[in-house]
């Protein structure tokens, strides 16, 4: 993925959790042009983070060995409770880029009493191998449900994890 002055270029691929890592600009361009989030930096830390307009949320993608590189955080308002999803070095730009995008959608959702699980369910997944959550029907990619938090993880049998991401409850169905 290459992207240039006025544009960030999108190479997609399926299953999008077997994208790869990918241009980060693919996530700060549409947020910080479209959407108006601003931005902050230190020069002396190799780290980004932009800011909602309404000082709500915040996105910081900050590269540690150790920690996930990019977090994004709500902080609690009158009408929801606050949140945080975090996802690691390798998780695909094309994932977070469909995160974000989803939540600076202002259109609300058409139905808001669907079921949040549905998406997991359809084409039918994989149950039996992950008792706390749903797997995708090749086994690689699943979501867990542990309780304080959700899961998403993809891993090649017999292999480390590709990536992985969590959310926070206010994220979860209820």
């Amino acid at each position: 993925m290459r992207s240039t002055a006025g544009t960030v270029e999108q190479a997609l691929a399926a299953p999008r959790y077997l994208a790869g890592g990918g241009d980060p600009g693919w996530v700060t361009v549409p947020l910080h042009r479209a959407a108006g989030w601003s931005y902050g930096h230190d020069p002396l830390m190799p780290r980004v983070i932009l800011t909602s307009p309404d000082q709500l949320t915040q996105l910081r993608i900050d590269p540690g060995p150790d920690d996930p590189w990019w977090t994004i955080r709500h902080a609690r308002d009158a009408h929801r409770p606050g949140w945080t999803a975090t996802f690691d070095a390798r998780t695909p730009v094309e994932i977070i880029a469909a995160f974000t995008d989803a939540r600076t959608d202002p259109s609300p959702p058409a139905d808001t009493g669907a079921d949040p699980y549905a998406p997991l369910r359809e084409p039918k997944r994989d149950t039996s191998r992950h008792l706390y959550g749903l797997a995708s029907p090749d086994g690689i990619a699943h979501v867990e449900d542990e309780g304080d938090q959700w899961l998403i993880e993809t891993a090649v049998t017999q292999q480390p994890t590709t990536w992985r991401a969590y959310f926070t409850p206010a994220h979860r169905p209820t």
